[in-house]
């Protein structure tokens, strides 16, 4: 308990940049080239590797958090659309994990 509540310390406090380093390589380039369209973001992060996606989820859904938290007045409709679009890459890549893990 006391470790997930430093983890939670942690992530409220890291910086904007930290934040971004996080994120992989693909996720950067799809989601900077196609801002404006969370599900194709989505959908091309989730042909890559499901691990990373499922990394690239949790890291879409801590920039939500600190565009709400940190912004003088956050658009609800963006991140909104930003927190779906991690929650549909985070689903999208546990499935793909699972059915790897099936396969074996």
């Amino acid at each position: 308990m006391v470790g997930s509540c430093i983890e939670m310390h942690r992530r409220n406090h890291r910086s904007w940049p930290a934040i971004v380093a996080r994120m992989s390589p693909e996720c950067k380039v799809a989601w900077s080239a196609v801002a404006s369209s969370h599900s194709a973001a989505v959908n091309f992060l989730r042909a890559k590797s499901p691990w990373a996606a499922f990394r690239d989820a949790g890291v879409l859904m801590e920039m939500a958090d600190y565009a709400e938290r940190n912004a003088i007045h956050p658009d609800p409709v963006h991140v909104q659309a930003v927190r779906i679009s991690a929650i549909q890459l985070r689903f999208a890549a546990a499935g793909a994990i699972i059915r790897h893990a099936r396969s074996r």
